[in-house]
């Protein structure tokens, strides 16, 4: 996936330390034509810090947005603000990663050993694991005959990194995934069964099966394929509040964890942004997906018709993907969905922002919208008469920007038709949405692989 740097690459041509010079040379000016020229300079530099998530440098053009603004007698309360806020983040994330140096000091030296058992291989740690301290994965190429089964672990190695030939699998590896995490890899030509338990300090890993015990899931393709399902809205922002007093919040929360659930069962790596009642920011939910390099992100949302007299009206499914591309439709949908996280951020963050923009995630956005819109209207037309096609639209959604994946958004439903909301509230309905869910993203990744 081409980032989004590359598609504004000729924005920020060069580095940005000679555009800090250049800005601060036309704010000293006292030519007011190059001061407003080096306020340009400053958004510039602001917006590329966004998308970086550079902290030193967003702070260092936020104070010559406030220099150069205070220069022209513009109004900068609003920089100024948000450097006090920059300043707070920065102490926070000094703590942040003083914690996690100590974390990494606990971690060293916990894999002390490796012995060739008959039928398993031990691993000796140096303190006792925990089933969440390990995350299994299998990844398979049929065409070329490789078959990996993968183990993480919490810890930093104490042993050097090496291979072994085993006669059950062709090869085992261990070795440092990353700073905090060991990966072992057992890789053969065709499928096998693999099962673990934990004794201890020990990690026994059995290469066949055993009676009564649990193997690993069966070989799928499925496996290397990750992707976070966004229930909309949570906790202080409870989304549109609908017939009856229903609650967007709610009601996505509870399709989301069906689309979690069938997406798991048909093998898939899934994660939820969130499993409860409970607010997380918009930019923090495509950050969450870019971190577990999720292959396609989903945000479920249920929409409202903006004013009473439309309620009854106003009804149906529409998908949306990223683009620069807005009807006063989207706008309007947009504004709804974005309204809580967005208020106390910067004109620049919310608006220059969303017109960098990827050409080739928007294509792929679009693709993967048609593939879930058509397969929901499928799977809810099969028990529901007059469900309307609300059809797959471009929108400026803030939940969907900074995502380095395939992303949209779908509205299923109008939480303000007494009809629609009745239906969205029952479990049937739900499960239908999610079955549709799934089977456009089983065409998706189908006709992408052709």
């Amino acid at each position: 996936m081409i980032s989004l740097l590359v598609a504004i690459g000729v924005i920020w041509a060069g580095s940005y330390e000679a555009q800090l010079k250049r800005a601060e040379y036309y704010c000293s000016s006292t030519n007011k034509e190059r001061n407003y020229k080096g306020l340009s300079e400053y958004k510039s530099l602001y917006i590329k810090a966004l998308i970086e998530e550079d902290g030193d440098l967003r702070r260092q053009a936020l104070k010559g947005l406030v220099e150069c603004s205070k220069k022209l007698g513009l109004d900068s309360s609003e920089y100024e603000k948000e450097l006090g806020q920059s300043h707070r983040a920065k102490k926070r994330v000094k703590k942040s990663r003083q914690s996690k140096k100590k974390k990494l000091s606990l971690l060293k030296n916990r894999l002390r050993k490796v012995v060739l058992r008959r039928g398993y291989v031990e691993f000796l740690f140096a303190y006792p694991l925990k089933e969440s301290d390990i995350d299994t994965k299998i990844l398979a190429d049929r065409r070329k005959g490789v078959y990996k089964y993968i183990f993480d672990i919490e810890g930093i190695l104490g042993i050097k990194p090496r291979s072994w030939r085993l006669k059950s699998v062709k090869a085992m590896r261990v070795a440092q995934f990353d700073r905090s995490h060991i990966r072992i890899v057992f890789e053969h030509d065709k499928e096998i069964d693999i099962w673990h338990k934990i004794a201890g300090s020990k990690l026994l890993i059995y290469l066949g099966k055993k009676r009564g015990k649990k193997s690993l899931p069966r070989l799928i393709s499925n496996a290397s394929r990750v992707i976070v399902i966004d229930p909309g809205h949570g906790g202080k922002d409870s989304g549109a509040v609908g017939y009856k007093g229903k609650k967007e919040k709610d009601i996505v929360l509870s399709i989301a964890k069906r689309v979690y659930k069938k997406l798991k069962k048909a093998g898939y790596k899934v994660y939820l942004t969130r499993r409860g009642d409970y607010f997380i920011s918009l930019r923090n939910r495509t950050r969450f997906a870019n971190k577990v390099k999720a292959n396609l992100f989903i945000s479920i949302h249920a929409n409202a018709a903006p004013k009473k007299s439309k309620r009854l009206s106003m009804k149906g499914v529409e998908t949306f993907f990223l683009s620069p591309a807005r009807s006063e439709r989207a706008k309007r949908i947009a504004a709804l969905e974005n309204r809580v996280d967005m208020k106390n951020m910067s004109y620049y963050s919310k608006n220059v922002f969303l017109n960098f923009i990827n050409r080739e995630k928007t294509i792929m956005s679009n693709k993967l919208a048609i593939d879930i819109q058509r397969n929901i209207l499928l799977a809810l037309r099969k028990k529901y008469r007059g469900v309307v096609d609300g059809g797959v639209r471009p929108g400026p959604f803030w939940v969907l920007v900074g995502a380095q994946m395939p992303a949209i958004l779908v509205e299923t439903g109008y939480i303000t038709n007494p009809t629609e909301a009745m239906r969205l509230s029952n479990p049937l309905y739900q499960n239908l949405i999610a079955e549709g869910i799934v089977k456009g993203v089983e065409s998706y990744f189908r006709n992408s692989d052709r």
